[in-house]
């Protein structure tokens, strides 16, 4: 498995080149420019009884090691948002609770979940 990994990290770095953008992750005063793809998770969410919400998250996808506050790696959470383009984007809870997810099996990336403001 460590060559395919490897080979997976390479082909997201690859796509970070030639289709990142770039974002700034804001948790409280902090401030922590990188680099990151645009993409979008569907899912949904029981509202009331049998009736079912669908909801749209607007994703970042980054490499974990961009997201350095100090000398730590930062795990996304309640309360940080990304801004891109002049827009905030506030970090939203997917059915599971999560804020974030892998973007594979493997874990190379962060898929940060998030909503317009």
């Amino acid at each position: 498995m460590g060559m395919f990994v490897d080979g997976l990290k390479t082909h997201n770095l690859r796509l970070m080149d030639s289709a990142g953008v770039e974002v700034v992750f804001v948790r409280g005063n902090i401030r922590v420019t990188l680099t990151a793809t645009i993409g979008s998770t569907d899912w949904q969410e029981q509202a009331n009884g049998d009736v079912y919400q669908s909801l749209k998250s607007v994703d970042f996808i980054l490499d974990p090691q961009a997201l350095k506050i100090g000398d730590n790696l930062a795990e996304p959470s309640r309360g940080d948002l990304i801004e891109y383009q002049g827009e905030k984007y506030y970090l939203v809870q997917t059915n599971n609770g999560a804020f974030w997810s892998w973007s594979d099996g493997f874990k190379t990336f962060y898929r940060i979940h998030t909503s317009k403001g």
